[in-house]
């Protein structure tokens, strides 16, 4: 009998001991962030220009008005795009772009349709273009082309708070590839939709203000008797 309580003496002490180790490596594996804190930690790039992405694509359609703006010696004008579109397919848009060029595109379901107002060009009459056409003139109307500088961010942003254009917004000035200045700052609002957008590279400046997500686009074709 007195073996058998020895014994179960014995067998109480390792109970206490495995669960004191026990206790211990759950410590461990809390300092360690394995449990504890379920937090999401940012750790590239796209951990954040991911979500603003996807909350425009959500969104479905945006106005914007986009300059760009050169200081180099050519004295080049600015030029201004005054932007609605959808990001569904067939895309459906309407751009004015004002530049050496100036010219109204209509995107109806994919199909773009073409007026110059250059002097050279008649103020009437519209030209069909194919799709390789219109998705060269519609090159800044698109998702990737209205947000995809953001794939080029190299790092992790700085990050504050502003009121930008009248909105409260999280700004997110990105390091770009492509030169030891080049940078993206963007605005995003309480839903991640952007404000604003200013890329800089040098001495080019590209701003886009965003308002009006979800809007719809007011695309329609011109009449087919002023078509080429």
């Amino acid at each position: 009998m007195a073996v058998r309580g020895r014994t179960l003496r014995l067998a109480g002490i390792a109970m206490t001991l495995t669960l004191a180790l026990s206790a211990c490596t759950g410590d461990n594996a809390d300092d360690s962030g394995t449990s504890g804190d379920a937090s999401p930690k940012r750790t590239q790039p796209s951990d954040i220009t991911g979500p603003i992405k996807a909350a425009a694509q959500s969104a479905g359609s945006v106005v914007v008005n986009r300059t760009e703006v050169s200081g180099s010696d050519d004295g080049g004008e600015p030029t201004h795009e005054e932007i609605e579109t959808s990001f569904a397919e067939p895309v459906s848009a309407r751009v004015l772009h004002v530049g050496d060029e100036i010219w109204t595109l209509d995107v109806v379901d994919g199909v773009g349709y073409l007026k110059d107002q250059s002097e050279r060009k008649s103020n009437n009459r519209w030209e069909k273009l194919d799709a390789a056409a219109t998705a060269d003139r519609l090159e800044h109307g698109t998702l990737a082309g209205l947000l995809g500088v953001l794939d080029g961010a190299t790092a992790l942003p700085e990050t504050a708070t502003a009121s930008v254009r009248g909105v409260d917004a999280t700004c997110h000035t990105f390091p770009l590839s492509g030169g030891a200045d080049a940078t993206a700052r963007v605005c995003v609002d309480n839903q991640q939709r952007p404000v604003e957008l200013v890329e800089t590279n040098g001495d080019q400046t590209n701003t886009s203000v965003f308002t009006n997500w979800g809007v719809a686009i007011d695309a329609i074709a011109p009449p087919a008797h002023l078509v080429d």
